[in-house]
């Protein structure tokens, strides 16, 4: 499953400005919405839509912008946006060779090289060109095993050293572009990043690799946080995507995003009691469940209405039904 939505939005953005900002405003505007705390969604659609439409942005201004897109998982975004630039008269040596980092994200090697050598064939003395065009014919360290690799990267994660781990995992996707389990490591750090299209996106191509059970489990229970997220942007004041998407993060182990997803829920829509129980729920299958019952004690307190017996269901950790 590709990353949704702002694919299908990308060849309509020409359309969608009559005029253009210079580009301290557009900085100005972003760094506002940062600061707001957007979702990177949003970030990236800003930045897709500027970058798509301006004919007044210089090469080096765009790239750092082409760079965040990428980092922030939307390889193909950026991509397109390159190919905007061009036909807008704006390109240079690297933002090609940012247009087959694309496609090295997008794990279409092949591709990735004629860019690359077409980039260092215009700068033949650039050492990030030479680099990347390196890394995308597969050249390693002489010595180290693919699957000596796969179990650094693995620790790695463990570890919280999520570039490091993805710099090795690139090294062994460059030389095994379907090995499995360096796309599954790809979808953990996407995962634990809250990138969840993107780690959607690797565990999918994971599970066609080898059609393992865990990555089927993975794969439902990211598409629920998924799902959640676009039942959350399409009504924020209905309580069942922030549950379906805290269920589907709590499912995975995710137990404090899963409670950042409900108090976000309990902010647009306060006191409801599908939410506080939800949240009692998550401190249950965390293990906390003394935490919980001192939770929906205090709500009592404050005068929020529970169900005995469905607050009994709620600690014993059993399935209850919302409440419409």
């Amino acid at each position: 499953m590709r990353i949704p939505s702002l694919t299908r939005l990308l060849p309509t953005l020409f359309i969608l400005l009559s005029c253009q900002s210079s580009h301290e405003d557009m900085i100005k505007e972003l760094n506002q919405v940062r600061s707001a705390e957007t979702d990177r969604h949003t970030i990236v659609y800003r930045y897709a839509t500027y970058l798509s439409t301006t004919k007044s942005i210089n090469p080096d201004e765009a790239i750092p912008m082409i760079s965040e897109m990428i980092s922030l998982g939307y390889p193909t975004e950026a991509r397109y946006c390159i190919d905007n630039l061009k036909g807008n008269g704006i390109h240079s040596c690297d933002l090609l060779a940012l247009h087959g980092l694309c496609y090295m994200n997008e794990l279409q090697p092949g591709l990735a090289l004629i860019d690359l050598e077409k980039a260092l064939a215009w700068n033949p003395g650039s050492a990030k060109i030479k680099s990347l065009l390196d890394q995308a014919k597969g050249n390693k360290s002489p010595g180290i095993h693919l699957e000596e690799l796969l179990d650094r990267a693995g620790a790695m994660i463990a570890q919280k050293q999520y570039d490091e781990s993805e710099s090795a995992l690139d090294v062994i996707l460059q030389q095994d572009n379907a090995n499995h389990r360096a796309l599954y490591f790809k979808g953990m750090i996407r995962l634990m990043r809250k990138q969840y299209d993107s780690a959607l996106y690797f565990m999918t191509f994971a599970r066609s690799s080898e059609n393992l059970e865990e990555y089927g489990r993975y794969i439902s229970k990211i598409d629920k946080v998924v799902e959640g997220e676009k039942l959350i942007v399409a009504n924020p004041v209905s309580f069942s995507g922030y549950m379906q998407k805290s269920q589907g993060l709590a499912s995975m182990g995710m137990f404090d995003i899963a409670q950042e997803t409900l108090d976000k829920g309990l902010v647009n829509i306060p006191d409801n009691l599908n939410l506080i129980l939800a949240k009692a729920l998550v401190w249950v299958q965390a293990g906390q469940r003394e935490t919980a019952v001192q939770y929906l004690w205090e709500q009592e307190q404050r005068g929020i209405a529970i169900d005995p017996s469905l607050k009994e269901k709620i600690i014993q950790n059993q399935q209850y039904i919302h409440r419409k």
